[in-house]
């Protein structure tokens, strides 16, 4: 650590309610998964496809969220932390004082060059940067403990997280997914990455009032866990008026994880009369060609029928889909369901289309049915 700018401990009540945040996570539906706890909170919320076009970036009450999505989770580290620098980059442009750095709660995808990628751009407006990372998410049996990553008590590379065909992750301590990386502490260091444990909603809010505490030079990296542990912190007002909702009769679900979660549940949404897209599964190399294929197949069937809402579960294809309808991003209004975001596409062909997003590695076979149940009865 030798030649480093020592951070200072953040004094009490230094945190600073942050105007605009930006968020960057690696693919759509953690951008969106992330995001929303604060549109439940009252802050407006985009999740923006083209950073150059933010809808109303101003928005109506006193915080504006804008996230954006990379497209990094199959990446290597370089490529991953060159596409981070850029998006970084972009929402210091678009005038925000806080980041948040959004990334796969089971470490899926190259997590250490996406931090390094957000810590490069960061520091250019912010000397001393650091980053502090937890990728907990109680909710979704997501922990960690003495630096060791557990899903459902089961050390992450004895998961499900281990056998995914794109992403597979072999290592559960967060020493080891992120080299050089060490545990919260103090002093901290500009150019570190400290990583917490957390094994409840109780401890994300400490470590929520930590960061706060510590100002914008700390770049907050984790899942959706501790996003909503910072909004339940930032995003304090009521929630505004949100587009009324309606019953949805007609429904399209586009499914391109590949997860191995999502093949029962797939087969439920089907016999339940719902139309259902997925992608085949293809090599591991082949990940680009899929979403896009899927992103055309998906934006024809739209083209074709009368839809009243869209269900995408997958990141990747999400965001090949909305690119291909030509939308400019997806407005945030509230969670369908906990963890499950509904919106309204914004722009394109597909403009003022109802949209929920989900990740293929959250929840069980009952979950993407559920989420079907909920879209036919909400009012």
């Amino acid at each position: 650590m030798s030649g480093r700018t020592p951070v200072p401990p953040p004094p009490d009540g230094a945190g600073v309610t942050p105007r605009r945040l930006g968020i960057v996570a690696d693919d759509l539906t953690g951008a969106a998964d992330s995001a929303v706890p604060f549109a439940a909170g009252g802050a407006t919320v985009f999740l923006l496809r083209d950073a150059s076009v933010s809808p109303d970036p101003d928005g109506q009450g006193p915080l504006t969220v804008l996230a954006v999505a990379t497209g990094t989770r199959a990446l290597g580290p370089a490529a991953a932390a060159e596409r981070t620098v850029e998006a970084v980059r972009d929402l210091l442009r678009l005038g925000c004082d806080r980041i948040y750095l959004k990334v796969d709660s089971t470490m899926r995808g190259s997590v250490a060059g996406q931090l390094r990628g957000a810590l490069a751009a960061w520091s250019t407006e912010h000397a001393g940067a650091f980053a502090v990372l937890c990728p907990a998410f109680p909710g979704q049996g997501r922990t960690v403990l003495d630096g060791e990553v557990l899903v459902h008590g089961t050390p992450l590379h004895r998961s499900a997280a281990s056998r995914d065909p794109v992403t597979p992750v072999v290592r559960s301590f967060l020493s080891e997914l992120v080299p050089g990386s060490l545990a919260l502490g103090e002093p901290v260091h500009s150019g570190e990455v400290r990583h917490a444990d957390a094994s409840s909603d109780l401890e994300l809010d400490a470590l929520a009032a930590t960061i706060d505490g510590f100002g914008p030079a700390a770049v907050a990296a984790g899942s959706a866990g501790l996003a909503s542990a910072l909004a339940r912190r930032w995003a304090t007002t009521a929630p505004g008026s949100e587009p009324a909702v309606t019953t949805a009769s007609r429904i399209l679900v586009a499914v391109s994880s590949l997860h191995p979660t999502t093949a029962e549940a797939v087969e439920r949404v089907r016999e339940s009369g719902v139309d259902v897209l997925r992608t085949p599964a293809g090599p591991r190399g082949d990940a680009a060609r899929t979403a896009h294929d899927f992103g055309i197949e998906v934006a024809e069937r739209l083209r074709q029928n009368d839809y009243d809402a869209l269900v995408l579960v997958g990141g990747d294809g999400a965001a090949a889909v909305l690119d291909r309808v030509g939308a400019t991003g997806i407005a945030l209004h509230s969670a369908l369901l906990p963890g499950v975001p509904l919106g309204t596409v914004a722009g394109g062909r597909a403009d003022g289309l109802r949209v929920v997003t989900r990740s293929g590695g959250f929840g069980d076979a009952s979950g993407l049915l559920e989420i079907v149940r909920r879209l036919r009865s909400v009012h």
